[in-house]
């Protein structure tokens, strides 16, 4: 289903019960954003671009805060949604092919993020019950 993006609401397209890998960004294709649910992940604070998110079923969430999260010192999360209601960290697609200027590239079992003009691989997951859960995100 497309929904039309309504000015300040963001869209979240995963939702789930704890599965044990909490702590772990998941690729979602359907996140307008990157969201996590404990700001304890920013390294900076900013002022959100949104007010809240929608999930897959409708649902919407406040956005309380937002930030920069710093997984190495070349690779940062601009941006990132503080959403405290969140059950999992949601590193969007769309927002990182366009900030980290990469693809990504799904396989079967696995997905990586590879910078398209040195092609080093600066990020990979692994793909459990349908989901990349991205386990490594740094550079080199």
């Amino acid at each position: 289903m497309i929904m039309p993006n309504s000015g300040n609401c963001g869209y979240a397209y995963y939702t789930s019960t704890n599965d044990g890998y909490r702590g772990v960004w998941l690729l979602d294709s359907g996140a307008t954003d990157h969201m996590t649910f404990t700001a304890m992940d920013f390294t900076t604070t900013s002022l959100p671009r949104r007010t809240n998110i929608a999930n897959a079923n409708g649902v919407t969430s406040p956005v309380t805060g937002a930030g920069t999260m710093t997984s190495s010192p070349k690779l940062q999360l601009h941006n990132t949604l503080f959403v405290s209601s969140l059950s999992h960290k949601l590193l969007s697609v769309s927002q990182v092919t366009s900030d980290l200027n990469c693809i990504v590239l799904m396989y079967p079992t696995f997905c990586l993020l590879q910078d398209i003009l040195t092609k080093e691989i600066i990020g990979c997951g692994t793909k459990r019950g349908g989901l990349y859960y991205m386990e490594d995100l740094s550079v080199g």
